[in-house]
């Protein structure tokens, strides 16, 4: 959820795809957490592996738009939750207006990557009360699967009993096989289940109430990392707005027939503006070579704001208790992230032959840009969109680096302007790709199973935010796919 600086306006744009648009206006210089970041390589060469992308065309007048949905897979399908149908939120002094609740997505979508058919049903149709379709329909949700099992936690919307926007305090557990099927066929469910009220689980806690945050699982504890609380209309003078600058953890049950909370952490138990005061980031696994065995963790990486309004660029790193940990930003040696600090699309990689993980980011928002005329690595202090993708690259003594390697496909509006994606978008990596248990593309499988220098299609990339300039443009919600291809080397 981009709660931003900018001041802008809406607009129409001639889109191959007709959305409601946000413009956006001028930054302020802000102060980042580092006053320097690490340089950003072009050399590829030692990269394992090369990524391409390719739209997969035919689909844009069938796919619903949007960005900042929650998201699961099964069986070939994606599921999607939540989010809205509009690009970036606008910057009035009316939560209405920035916010619009006709734009909320009400409807559970699924999505056929393969032939780009989809289908969608509307919330209101179950017995679901009002305050539980709002809460589905809310944007910025954190979500994790497990198995066949999606949770979605927190979010922020329009909720109607109280006429104000809020962040919700629920979580939700929805097994996706029943659920594509009450979307798509709901005679083939029993009857008891063929009412959506019938097929979730909810539970709710205020260590929940977050939005802009982001979900995993480790070992046994699910981990709510960062993100924010923000009550009232966004540009509405009552608004409340406090960032969690804490992981919270818990042990999570769930029967079947009733989910549960318990055993909650929140580290560091005091607030840490400083460090942790993040949203809209990226959250990343890893593994940690611990002598000869991996270990699971996740890393955080980059974010906004802080206390300067600027965005982070020091990565988090959470272990599976749920304590963050950050290498000392003022240190010569600690990597500094320069581009895609906003929650962005990623493909995670496993390389096993030399202990490294890799992150493709694919562009989004970013600190800094690469200037193509000029060869040169520019840096914007008003967040611009990027069509570019890097590699984050992790090796096993934790040392971090940045690899340009390539940039989106050519995507022109009516007027022949450029579009920008990666910002709120989702990757889907395709069922047939080994992975390892943490859910990373796993390098040496692949090799095995494909061969050596194949091209293969390992996964797709859909929806976020479209933009036709990086800053000062109009914004869509996109509803395009990318295939994405990676050839090992």
């Amino acid at each position: 959820m981009r709660f931003g600086m900018r001041t802008g306006s809406t607009a129409l744009v001639g889109l191959l795809f007709a959305l409601g648009l946000g413009v956006l206006g001028t930054a302020a210089v802000a102060d980042n957490q580092t006053p320097t970041v690490t340089p950003v390589s072009t050399d590829k060469s030692a990269l394992p592996y090369k990524i391409k992308l390719v739209r997969l065309k035919n689909t844009a007048k069938t796919l619903p738009n949007l960005q900042g949905f929650a998201d699961g897979h099964v069986d070939g399908l994606w599921v999607i939750i939540g989010g809205r149908s509009n690009g970036l939120h606008n910057f009035t002094d009316s939560g209405l207006k920035n916010f619009p609740p006709r734009k909320q997505n009400d409807r559970i979508w699924v999505i056929d990557p393969t032939t780009g058919n989809r289908w969608s049903r509307s919330l209101s149709e179950s017995s679901l009360n009002e305050d539980q379709i709002d809460a589905l329909s809310s944007t910025a949700m954190e979500s994790v699967q497990v198995g066949n099992r999606l949770y979605v936690i927190g979010g922020y919307g329009y909720k109607r009993s109280v006429s104000d926007f809020v962040t919700y305090d629920s979580l939700t557990a929805f097994d996706l096989r029943d659920i594509v099927l009450w979307v798509r066929s709901p005679g083939k469910l029993p009857a008891a289940k063929r009412d959506l009220a019938n097929l979730i689980r909810q539970t709710s806690h205020s260590v929940l109430k977050v939005t802009g945050g982001q979900a995993t699982k480790l070992g046994n504890r699910m981990i709510l990392a960062f993100g924010q609380l923000f009550d009232g209309g966004y540009g509405d003078p009552d608004f409340n707005q406090v960032y969690t600058t804490q992981v919270r953890s818990f042990r999570l049950r769930d029967t079947g027939k009733t989910v549960s909370i318990s055993q909650i952490r929140r580290d560091p138990t005091a607030p840490n503006p400083t460090d942790y005061r993040r949203r809209d980031y990226t959250l990343v696994p890893f593994l940690e070579m611990k002598g000869k065995r991996t270990v699971a963790k996740s890393a955080a990486l980059a974010g906004v704001f802080t206390e300067t309004t600027g965005i982070f660029t020091v990565p988090v790193e959470i272990n599976r208790r749920g304590t963050p940990s950050m290498a000392d930003p003022s240190a010569p040696s600690t990597f500094k992230q320069a581009m895609s600090g906003y929650d962005t699309a990623f493909l995670p990689i496993w390389d096993s032959a030399r202990k490294k993980s890799h992150s493709v980011l694919f562009a989004g928002i970013s600190y800094v840009y690469y200037n193509r005329r000029s060869k040169t690595f520019v840096e914007d202090a008003q967040f611009p969109f990027i069509n570019d993708i890097t590699a984050l690259v992790r090796n096993r003594k934790g040392g971090y680096e940045q690899v340009l390697i390539g940039r989106f496909p050519k995507v022109r509006d009516a007027d022949g302007k450029r579009l920008r994606f990666g910002a709120e978008a989702k990757v889907f990596i395709h069922p047939s790709i080994p992975v390892t248990g943490n859910g990373m593309v796993d390098l040496k499988a692949l090799k095995t199973t494909f061969g050596v220098g194949k091209r293969v299609l390992v996964g797709h990339l859909y929806g976020g935010i479209a933009s036709d300039a990086p800053n000062g443009g109009n914004t869509v919600a996109s509803n395009l796919i990318f295939k994405i291809y990676l050839t090992t080397r």
